[in-house]
């Protein structure tokens, strides 16, 4: 994500990555213009471990079209026993 706020990369997306991993990245390409969104097109949800940083919002739409996501266990889930 750091890369997608420099410039130097046009897009970035991970599914599975924990909330910790991710809050300084957002605030940074929110920062520097770019788009964040979750995987399946809503707006980013930090405790769903999707995410979508883009420059455009034109190129994050056509992204969503190819990434086949999934649903991992949410970081503010209640823990199982």
């Amino acid at each position: 994500m750091c890369l997608v706020a420099s410039g130097c990369v046009e897009a970035y997306y991970e599914i599975g990555i924990h909330v910790w991993d991710i809050a300084a990245g957002v605030l940074l390409v929110t920062e520097a213009g770019g788009v964040l969104m979750d995987v399946q097109g809503g707006p980013v949800d930090l405790m769903s471990r999707r995410v979508l940083a883009a420059n455009s919002p034109a190129l994050a739409e056509r992204l969503l079209q190819e990434i086949h996501s999934f649903c991992p266990i949410r970081d503010d889930a209640a823990p199982s026993l």
